[in-house]
């Protein structure tokens, strides 16, 4: 009997913990970057305006 096999309680992997810290750090890594690029958007923003002005 098949349907007498089927188990009701979902199950994860063990592995499953793992690649949620994978993703997590992964994210994490983007938004790093993604800060550091805007961080070297404004500074370059800022040089563009000081050669604008002669300084």
């Amino acid at each position: 009997d098949e349907e007498g096999s089927f188990d009701p309680i979902p199950r994860t992997p063990k592995d499953s913990k793992k690649e949620s810290d994978d993703e997590e750090e992964h994210e994490s890594r983007l938004s790093e970057e993604a800060r550091i690029q805007e961080e070297e958007d404004v500074d370059e923003l800022y040089h563009d305006v000081n050669i604008n002005q002669g300084r």
